[in-house]
């Protein structure tokens, strides 16, 4: 509206014309932006999964530590009544009930911290799974886990499955994709670009009405536009040089990490299987076998707290060492992007 000249009344309309694939570049970029907070998504969910399996193996450890707690506290009792015995009788020494209540004790104060633990562990669950659970909860089966046939440990396939789910990789994949998308956007800046308009024109003192029509064209080839948009390519030339040298660091470092767990993973099924087959076995005859000398006399209360102190430790490097075994799996899972052993 022209207030100068009362009754003048313009309207337009105008339609800006890309050409030369520009549209579908910018659509293509957008759509690629828009996959991003997907990848960070996975990377929160797998992150998280991990902290929960590790929070999840950890309580199943302190319980079959509690249940060993409470069963060699039994059996010391039970050497502890003995020894009594004897004493009463004259044949055993207040030495040997002072020793065998001083180990009991020390069994009371690892039960004190495999509670406190307990519950620290369960807090963790209830934030990490937004879950009310209950004080008493209990893990559940472990020991199928541990059952299950060891996942076949291909490097080639495993580096194969780390490039598809690992997002770390996809990250600097999607980057690199990115980045050529910009650099093609870039370099289509160089093309002209039209507008289209169209308009209607009113002049009340004349009685006249005019239609108008236009068409422009944007320039961007001068001299101070060139410079920008060789400057912007160029950049990300760089950009993408810098990509690529990142994603091979990468494969290279995640490649060393997934052989260097292959081999932990390896490593960590020897040792339980040398443990529940070979060290646990012996060490339960030897303290039978003490016991029995202890009760006939034939052998000294020292010899049984030996015997006995070999058979609870190897008991719980065996459960350390099948967590650690399930931790390590979780680790795996976390460098290929995928899971391998799932849980309740």
């Amino acid at each position: 509206v022209n207030f100068d000249n009362a009754g003048q009344y313009t309207f337009r309309y105008k339609q800006p014309l890309k050409l030369f694939g520009k549209l579908d570049a910018e659509e293509n970029l957008a759509r690629l932006k828009a996959h991003l907070p997907e990848i960070t998504k996975k990377e929160l969910e797998n992150e998280l999964i991990r902290s929960i399996k590790q929070n999840y193996f950890m309580l199943s450890v302190n319980e079959k530590l509690s249940d060993f707690n409470l069963e060699f506290q039994e059996i010391l009792n039970s050497i502890t009544k003995s020894i009594e015995i004897k004493y009463s009788t004259g044949k055993g020494n207040q030495y040997e009930i002072m020793k065998s209540n001083s180990e009991f004790q020390k069994l009371l104060l690892e039960e004190i911290d495999l509670r406190n633990n307990r519950s620290i562990l369960i807090n963790n669950l209830k934030t990490l799974s937004n879950s009310d659970l209950p004080e008493d909860y209990k893990t559940k089966n472990i020991e199928i886990l541990l059952k299950v046939p060891p996942p076949v440990l291909d490097t080639t396939q495993l580096i194969t499955e780390m490039k598809d789910n690992n997002t770390d990789y996809q990250y600097l994949e999607h980057m690199k994709e990115e980045n050529l998308l910009e650099k093609n956007v870039t370099e289509l800046e160089r093309k002209p670009d039209l507008a289209f308009e169209t308009g209607y024109r009113y002049l009340s003192a004349t009685n006249l009405n005019t239609l108008l029509f236009s068409i422009s064209f944007d320039l961007p080839f001068m001299p101070w536009n060139e410079k920008r948009i060789d400057a912007t390519v160029k950049e990300k030339i760089l950009t993408e040089k810098k990509i690529n040298s990142e994603s091979r660091l990468l494969e290279q470092n995640l490649k060393n990490d997934l052989q260097n767990t292959i081999i932990k993973i390896n490593s960590s099924l020897e040792k339980i299987m040398y443990i529940n087959s070979i060290l646990i076995p012996q060490d339960e005859l030897t303290f039978k076998s003490a016991l029995v000398s202890y009760e006939s006399s034939s052998t000294e209360y020292i010899d049984i707290l030996d015997s006995y102190r070999s058979l609870r430790e190897n008991h719980q490097m065996l459960i350390e060492e099948e967590t650690n075994y399930l931790i390590l799996i979780s680790t795996l899972e976390k460098i290929i992007g995928k899971q391998i052993l799932t849980i309740n």
